[in-house]
């Protein structure tokens, strides 16, 4: 059985990360698996990327074609919008790849348009990252018109313009539908979304979590750590991860935010990784770089601090929590968000009342407290509730079932 796996980069993003993971834990489990993605950055003969650099250059320009829709369509809304209508030659080097299985992830970038996907004559499952399968053009939103239809809610009072997410919608309603038949989604959450969806409420939904190699993801002592990279030994840390920085508001920087302003002790530090430009405390690092899910840089952050802030308002998974986890780091997020699978309540960490500033205040409070009291109070829990959840087997046997299924079909 051969599976491709077909996204738009290997490690530039979340997903990205998350697909070239479950691709190698695939390899180790001896599956014959192969990557097909136009922006290729790791030296990996199994990651196909793009023959030429023209291929890259057209993608570009198809890219900030895309993002010319601001003089036709606006709104208020930060979070990811996406058009996928301009055609690539993706469908053809699938072909002649010719692989058993095509496994979708995120194919965003004009990757490929709506239209193409339904041409993918080999047998496909689609691994959902977020919420733009099911939507119009939006990566994640909290109307209803993905449950009723584009067709009969009207748009959104922030958006401007024509109705660029009901035609988007459309699109996927007229060449998905029968194309797609099989969605994994990476949280209870989100497969919740997708089974009330217009689009895909009568297909087969399955929740399969995103994997992590436990024998690379490993903790560090904390003092060492700290002194590898030139961190107060004393000190209580927290790590708050964010690609787009603060200006990202489904992160929810804003809650941290609010809880810090009110504290006057100076025993904390708040470090900050991606693209942060604002500091707003004298007691924040910010470091302006991306490791694309690089563990042995990674694991040194998490190792060196005592708690992961990740109060995202909208959240597909939270793997980020993981990694934290695997590091023995407990994490503070929100109820009602993908951070529900990747968090175990009150033992790897503290899961608030969705947007609850109180609640998160709490909770946050609740964490220094015990590390205080104990500080590998969380620790045993999280190495454990990684590995017994999320583990390459665990999750490449989940996968293994479905295309066997598919094709005994």
């Amino acid at each position: 059985m051969k599976i491709l796996h077909v996204g738009y980069s290997d490690i530039l993003g979340g997903a990205a990360i998350a697909m070239n993971r479950l691709h190698k834990a695939m390899l180790s489990c001896g599956l014959d698996s192969e990557v097909l993605v136009l922006k290729k950055i790791n030296n990996d003969s199994k990651v196909i990327g793009a023959d030429k650099k023209s291929e890259v250059f057209l993608n570009e320009i198809k890219i900030k074609l895309a993002r010319q829709k601001k003089y036709f369509y606006r709104s208020d809304s930060k979070n990811s919008h996406s058009l996928n209508i301009f055609n690539s030659n993706i469908v053809k080097k699938i072909e002649k790849i010719n692989p058993d299985i095509v496994n979708l992830h995120w194919i965003n970038n004009e990757l490929i348009s709506i239209k193409q996907i339904s041409k993918i004559k080999i047998p496909t499952v689609w691994t959902f990252n977020d919420m733009w399968p099911m939507c119009g053009g939006e990566h994640y939103v909290s109307d209803e018109r993905y449950i009723k239809g584009y067709d009969e809610l009207e748009k959104r009072k922030d958006e401007w313009g024509i109705d660029l997410n009901k035609f988007l919608w459309k699109q996927k309603k007229k060449y998905l539908i029968k194309k797609i038949n099989h969605i994994v989604c990476i949280s209870e959450w989100l497969k919740k979304k997708a089974e009330i969806s217009y689009l895909f409420k009568n297909k087969k939904i399955f929740n399969i979590p995103c994997t992590i190699n436990n024998y690379e993801w490993k903790p560090i002592d904390k003092q060492q750590a700290r002194k590898e990279l030139g961190l107060p030994e004393k000190k209580k840390i927290y790590l708050f991860i964010s690609t787009n920085g603060e200006k990202d508001n489904r992160k929810g920087y804003q809650f941290i935010n609010n809880y810090f302003k009110n504290k006057k002790e100076n025993n904390n530090l708040l470090i900050k990784i991606g693209n942060h430009k604002e500091k707003n405390f004298d007691f924040e690092i910010n470091l302006n770089t991306f490791f694309h899910g690089n563990h042995k840089k990674l694991k040194i952050y998490y190792s060196a601090c005592d708690i992961l802030l990740s109060p995202s308002t909208l959240e597909a998974f939270g793997q980020v929590a993981i990694e934290a986890a695997s590091c023995g780091v407990p994490t503070i997020g929100f109820k009602n968000t993908g951070l529900e699978e990747s968090v175990s309540h009150l033992k790897t960490g503290y899961l608030a009342n969705y947007l609850d500033q109180n609640d998160f205040n709490t909770g946050l409070d609740l964490l220094r407290k015990k590390i205080d009291e104990n500080q590998k109070y969380f620790y045993h829990n999280c190495i454990k509730f990684v590995d017994d959840k999320f583990k390459n087997s665990l999750v490449v046997n989940q996968y293994k079932d479905i295309y066997e299924s598919i094709l005994s079909q």
